[in-house]
C-alpha cells in the first residue's frame, strides 16, 4: 500500500456544490478501490491525502490528471506503509472555516494521530495559506 499527497489548484469557477459532488464521487467509488483519505479546499487549492493499493492510488492519480476542476497537480508525498492512516474515512472533508492564525492548531486536533510527522507538517503548513 501507498499514501499519496497532492496539491492542485482550483479552476477559477469551482464552486462548494463542485467540492461536495467530489466527495460524494469519492465516497461512492474509494470503497471498491481500497482508497481512503481526506480533502481540504481552501477555496484556490486542494490538498488531498489518499492512501490504498498502488495500482489504485496510479488509477486515481490518471483520472484526477484529467479532471478540469484542478490543474497544476503536484506530489508532495509519495509513501509506502504497512497500515492505513485514514481508514475510517473513504474520503472526508476537512474544513478551514477558523481564522487562519486559529486553523492550524484546530485542523492538527482532529487529524489522525498515526499521521506521519512530515506529512502532518505538510497538511498543517497547507492550512495556514490564506
Amino acid at each position: 500500500m501507498r499514501q499519496f499527497v497532492y496539491i492542485s489548484t482550483a479552476a477559477h469557477e469551482v464552486s462548494n456544490d463542485d467540492v461536495v459532488n467530489i466527495l460524494e464521487s469519492s465516497r461512492r467509488n474509494n470503497p471498491d478501490r481500497g482508497i481512503t483519505g481526506f480533502l481540504i479546499f481552501n477555496g484556490r487549492n486542494f490538498l488531498q491525502l489518499v492512501e490504498g493499493p498502488e495500482d489504485a492510488l496510479f488509477s486515481l492519480m490518471n483520472q484526477l490528471a484529467r479532471d478540469s476542476r484542478h490543474s497544476g497537480i503536484v506530489r508532495l508525498e509519495d509513501i509506502p506503509i504497512e497500515t492505513r492512516t485514514c481508514e475510517e474515512w473513504a474520503m472526508t472533508r476537512l474544513r478551514l472555516i477558523d481564522p487562519v492564525q486559529e486553523r492550524r492548531t484546530n485542523l492538527d486536533a482532529i487529524l489522525p494521530a498515526s499521521l506521519a510527522p512530515n506529512v502532518r507538517r505538510t497538511v498543517l503548513n497547507f492550512a495556514a495559506l490564506n
